[in-house]
């Protein structure tokens, strides 16, 4: 709070819209209402000597200072003074902690006190809210926002302080249009250029340590969170062009972890140890809404680029979306294991990144709240997490290593490691680049190159005063200048590298490929070249045997001629003795006709015998020279033959010669190939295999050189950029220097225009509160002059119709006294009626109760009949297994005595049948010895028949053998005959005697049959009697097990069945109970008729003498009433008399206390106006000046400025 010079004025800072509670009444003031009041609750713990929460109530200045969370009242904003809301009970800690809470009247009173301007005394000027009331809302838009980027102009560049090192960096941020960064160092934040690499604005913050900060999306407003640990937090929001504070909002009692701006600039949301989202609002610092739903630490709040959504993160991994605009719940995301430290937007707010200490970043989608996507991205923790604006991932951790990832987590690009924890990382504008911060304190800007982030630049986080970096500032300028030629040779010779290492990849790339083409072509050509060594030998092959075949037939052609040629000359020879033979063919021709001439000629007739002598001798030579034609003939055949075996002449061998040369020579030229290229073939596929890793290694090269290329080019042309922007850096800082002082002078003028307008307006206020009191005098005075005019005929009017009053209340009595009298008479016969109705009404009652009880007595027993039968049914149901059980054993019982009778009478039968049975065996086996005997009878008879019909046929052998000794014999004839007779009848007999021992036999075994028969009868019918027996036996045991099963089921069954039959005697018993209650309503109404006859008897007496009694009755009462409105008219006049002098006497007494009051508040107006117009005579001469000094400061430090 800045202080006034008049001790009057203490802490007013500005004028405020109320001077005092309430118009013209009372004014609520810190010593005369709210000490007392803090006095009873609040002392004990916040006196100078306690001081809890480093709060002090105890005098107004302390009470004004605030305590270790900050102010605790804002003057005029009940909702944003913390001293209302936590007594309240709206804003947490709640107070008093202990004991009564403050009543709803000190509530009130506190409230006022605020909304009147938290004044002193009564003397004091009320203050207002030293909170901008401003609407900072903009325009939500989807892409980069019209007109030109927000940058520092004209701010503060001297450093608040300068730390002799630089330290952890935990809060940063990089504007999302153009090149600026923001950076948190002590006392300060800092803001750099990373295009001109120039510190271009420093805001200071000295009320703590700034643990956030972030640019709103439009990039016109920087807001930081923080505070001081343990003690207080809150969000600052800047205004980046001009450096100015815009608002302040969050009373917190630790420090705020994390803070935003909405897109629109409505909303600010910060986070903090106290578990709790807070949303407030920018125009009036109150707060939306609190979101209470994490359990620790809030560490991350982040408003969607598109302002719809709110995403958080705690110290237990939790991360969380709500909406916006109201705290509604959106999404509960799930949890890292461990802190989730930071979290960021991709531009299209469709996708959230969460960075933990448990090493891994998730991604998260926002039309379903999954998990897209979730790796380990950092060894020891991931600190930060930022989207470039086409959607890539940058990240730092533990390990000292800054990363860059597609949307999937793979791996895009790295920074060498710092050797030290990366406490943050923020994405740039253009999403190239991007600027990190380590626990030393270093700031370097990476440039993404094809796998790797080069580092571009580096920034301090402690910065020299102006005056340093001047001379910093010349040194490196000429430092520079030294080293740019070189740096600029090197980036001509990494250029002409990466020229030769282009081509060398080219020649690489050419020659994979022409290996891997060969590679393929090669066994194709080998085998094709096999095919055309083979056609070539095949061809060598012909051209030699063509070669050789023409030789021969050279050869032999020469032979044939030379063989033809001595032909030829033989023929010569014998052609020239053939001339003889053709004159001898001749001779014996001519001499041939002629002598056929002569024959036909009769006169030739003697020549006959000398022409046939001709020719006889003509035919001898003929003859003689016969072997010369044949020789002749011989040697033209042999001379033709060997024309015709000569043929065409062989053309010369000098064209086979060429062909077989060319043709070896290709056969050669194709083997050697061949050799060749299967000598090659093994060793294609190695190099086939080793061409990647050429045209890798040849690409790792060019990428090498590439990078160096492009290191070096950056090194030239940030040397020569810097050069460039260092040339203006002396005079800009020499400007900003100047500037400095500029920034003071117009604080001081901003304070002189601040002090003169609040005492301008204080004397505003006070001569207009001084001639308010003045009107009120002379208002207040003509009411006390009319009022004591006034009083005197009041009075008297008040006595007169006073007495008039008295008169009437005399003239009234009879009438009263008659309407008494007629009152009670009437009343009598009103009171027998309502005593004998009552009467009436209690035998109703009396007769409802009894019939009511009958019923309920019924019902009652009803409801035990309906218990019993259900207890019935329940038993019944008990019985039916016992019964079932009972009808079940029946039914063996009844089944084992039909089986015992029937096996009886079986067992009977078969004792009746055997001794039959045994006898009818006992006789067939005493007939079988008599047939066995018969048997052998019959045996022994056979035996001699055989016997008699071999002696039979002995002696007919022996009489045909005498016989045949003795041809003819008529005895041994006779003897042979017989013999033969005897014999023959000996030849039956054996027959005979077998056929009556075979039926013998079978007599007998027929009867051992009969009696097997017998005897397995017999046996069959003892067994079935024993087994009869046994069944009987057996049949007795089942039947008596089925009478003891039969008995035991009757004996489970009779408890239950008695059980059942005891029930039903007791709902027989409650039947009969029932019907009598069922009676009893009949003989209550009749004994209800006798009893009621004499009661509506008198009521009917009664009834009848009550309209005569209540005629009077209203013809007394009506006179009465016509006396009572004289009366009650009266009695309004005296009213009104007493109200309008009792009325005329207050006026008078209100006025006279407004005289005082307004008598009094004149001194203290004209005290006020004094003071005012003093402190403004002091400042008046100082505006001007000061006004000028400054208009003339800044035209200076314009020109200052670099052109």
């Amino acid at each position: 709070m800045r202080k006034s010079p008049l001790i009057s004025l203490t802490c007013a800072a500005v004028a405020a819209p109320f001077l005092h509670a309430q118009d013209g009444g009372e004014k609520i003031t810190y010593n005369d209402h709210i000490r007392p009041m803090l006095e009873n609750k609040c002392f004990s713990c916040h006196s100078p000597d306690k001081k809890k929460g480093d709060l002090d109530l105890t005098s107004f200045a302390a009470l004004m200072t605030g305590g270790g969370g900050g102010a605790v009242v804002d003057p005029g904003n009940v909702e944003g003074s913390r001293l209302w809301t936590t007594c309240a009970k709206k804003e947490e800690p709640f107070m008093p902690p202990e004991g009564a809470p403050l009543s709803p009247k000190d509530l009130d009173l506190l409230a006022a006190w605020v909304k009147g301007g938290v004044l002193e005394t009564k003397s004091s000027i009320a203050k207002k809210s030293n909170k901008p009331k401003v609407d900072m809302a903009v325009a939500v838009t989807g892409g980069k926002p019209e007109g030109p980027i927000a940058k520092p102009e004209h701010v503060l560049l001297e450093p608040v302080v300068v730390p002799p090192r630089g330290t952890a960096l935990t809060a940063m941020a990089y504007s999302p249009w153009t090149s600026l960064f923001a950076v948190a160092a002590p006392k300060q934040i800092l803001l750099y250029d990373t295009e001109s690499r120039q510190l271009v604005g420093i805001f200071p913050y000295t009320e703590g340590y700034a643990r956030s900060l972030q640019f709103s999306r439009n990039g016109s407003l920087l807001v930081m969170g923080g505070g001081r640990a343990g003690k207080n937090g809150h969000a600052i929001v800047w205004d980046v062009k001009t450096g100015k504070r815009i608002t302040e909002v969050g009373k917190e009692f630790d420090q705020v972890m994390a803070a935003d701006i909405s897109p629109d600039h409505k909303m600010v949301a910060l986070g903090s140890p106290s578990k709790k989202v807070k949303c407030y609002d920018t125009s009036n610092g109150e707060e939306l809404y609190v979101i209470s739903k994490h359990t620790e630490w809030i560490l991350g709040t982040k408003f969607s680029p598109d302002g719809v959504l709110l995403a958080t993160t705690d110290r237990n991994g939790n991360v969380m979306v709500w909406e916006a605009a109201n705290g509604g719940e959106f999404y509960i995301l799930g949890q890292h294991k461990g802190p989730a430290n930071d979290i960021a937007w991709r531009a299209d707010s469709n996708i959230l990144a969460s960075c933990s200490s448990d090493g891994t970043i998730i991604v998260w989608e926002m039309n379903e709240g999954k998990k897209v996507k979730d790796w380990a991205a950092h060894g020891g923790g991931v600190q930060s997490v930022s989207f470039t604006p086409d959607g890539k991932i940058v990240s730092s951790g533990n390990d000292g290593l800054v990363r860059v990832w597609d949307i999937n987590g793979n791996k895009l690009a790295e920074a060498p490691g710092q050797g030290d924890l990366v406490t943050k990382v923020v994405a740039g504008f253009d999403s190239k680049s991007a600027i990190s911060a380590n626990w030393r304190g270093e700031l370097i800007q990476w440039s993404f190159m094809d796998k790797s982030l080069v580092e571009a630049a580096r920034y301090v986080s402690n910065p020299s005063p102006i005056a340093q970096r001047i001379v910093q500032a010349e040194q490196r300028m000429a430092e520079l200048n030294g080293k740019l030629p070189a740096l600029q040779e090197a980036a001509k010779k990494a250029e002409a590298d990466v020229k030769a290492r282009e081509d060398a990849l080219a020649k690489v790339r050419a020659e994979v490929a022409a290996t891997e083409a060969r590679s393929k072509s090669l066994p194709g050509e080998i085998a094709n070249d096999e095919k055309a060594f083979a056609a070539a030998k095949a061809a060598l092959t012909k051209a030699l045997a063509d070669h050789k075949a023409r030789v021969e037939a050279i050869k032999q052609h020469a032979d044939k001629s030379a063989k033809l040629a001595a032909l030829q000359k033989d023929q010569a020879a014998v052609t020239a003795e053939a001339a003889k033979l053709a004159a001898a063919d001749k001779g014996v021709a001519d001499v041939t006709a002629a002598l056929e001439a002569a024959k036909k000629d009769p006169a030739q007739q003697s020549k006959l015998k000398e022409l046939e002598a001709k020719l006889a001798a003509a035919r001898a030579e003929q003859q003689k020279l016969a072997p010369l034609k044949a020789k002749m003939d011989q040697i033209t055949a042999a001379v033709n033959k060997a024309k015709a075996e000569l043929g065409v002449a062989p053309a010369a061998v000098a064209d086979l010669d060429k062909l077989v040369a060319e043709t070896t020579a290709k056969v050669k030229s194709l083997g050697e190939g061949i050799a060749a290229k299967k000598a090659e073939l093994p060793k294609l596929p190695a190099l086939v295999k080793a061409g990647p890793d050429r045209i890798k290694g040849a690409e790792g090269n060019l990428a090498s050189a590439r990078n160096a290329l492009t290191t070096a080019q950056l090194a030239a042309k940030s040397a020569s950029d810097e050069v460039g922007v260092l040339q203006k850096v002396p005079t800009a800082l020499k400007a900003a220097q100047f500037n400095t002082g500029v920034l003071a002078e117009k604080e001081k003028l901003a304070k002189l225009e601040e002090d003169f307008n609040t005492f301008t307006e204080a004397k505003k206020d006070a001569e207009s509160a001084k001639a308010a009191a003045a009107r009120r005098i002379e208002d207040s005075k003509k009411a006390v002059a009319d009022a004591t005019a006034a009083q005197p005929a009041l009075e008297a009017i008040l006595k007169k119709v006073q007495g008039e009053q008295a008169a009437l209340e005399t003239a009234i009595k009879p009438a009263r006294d008659a309407d008494a009298a007629a009152k009670a008479k009437v009343d009598e016969q009103k009171k027998i009626i309502s005593t004998k109705e009552a009467e009436l009404a209690a035998a109703a009652k009396a007769k409802d109760d009894a019939v009511a009880a009958a019923k309920k007595a019924a019902e009652d027993i009803a409801k035990v009949i309906e218990a019993k039968k259900k207890s019935l049914a329940e038993v019944n149901a008990k019985l039916k297994g016992p019964e079932d059980q009972v009808n079940a054993k029946k039914a063996p019982v009844a089944k084992f005595e039909g089986n015992l009778a029937a096996v009886k009478k079986s067992a009977a039968d078969l004792t009746a049948a055997l001794p039959a049975q045994e006898k009818t065996a006992k006789d067939l086996a005493a007939s079988v010895p008599n047939l066995t005997a018969e048997i052998q009878a019959a045996d022994k008879a056979l035996a001699d028949a055989k016997n008699a019909a071999g002696a039979t046929s002995a002696a007919l052998e022996a009489a045909k053998k005498e016989l045949a000794a003795k041809a003819g014999d008529a005895a041994l004839t006779a003897k042979l005959a017989a013999a033969e007779k005897s014999a023959a009848e000996a030849a039956g007999k054996p027959a005979q005697a077998q056929q009556t021992l075979d039926a013998k036999k079978a007599a007998r075994a027929a009867a051992e049959k009969k009696l097997a028969d017998a005897l397995n009868a017999a046996g069959k019918t003892r067994k079935e009697l024993e087994n009869a027996k046994a069944a009987s036996v057996q049949a007795e045991k089942q039947l008596a097990q089925a009478r003891a099963e039969l008995a035991n089921a009757e004996k489970a069954a009779a408890p239950i069945r008695g059980q059942r039959d005891s029930i039903q005697k007791e709902i027989d018993a409650q039947s009969k109970a029932l019907a009598e209650k069922q009676a009893a309503p009949a003989a209550i109404e009749k004994d209800y008729a006798a009893r009621i006859a004499p009661i509506n008897a008198a009521i009917a007496a009664a009834k009848t003498a009550l309209p005569p009694l209540e005629q009077a009755y209203a013809a007394a009462h009506g006179a009465l009433e016509a006396e009572q409105k004289v009366l009650d008219a009266k009695k309004a006049e005296v009213a009104k008399a007493g109200a309008d002098f009792e009325g005329a006497k207050k006026k008078k007494a209100d006025a006279e206390a407004v005289i005082a009051a307004a008598t009094k508040e004149i001194p203290e107006k004209d005290k006020i106006i004094a003071e005012a117009t003093s402190e403004l005579a002091k400042l008046q001469p100082q505006l001007e000046p000061q006004r000028t000094k400054v208009k003339q400061m800044t035209d200076q430090y314009l020109a200052m400025l670099p052109k």
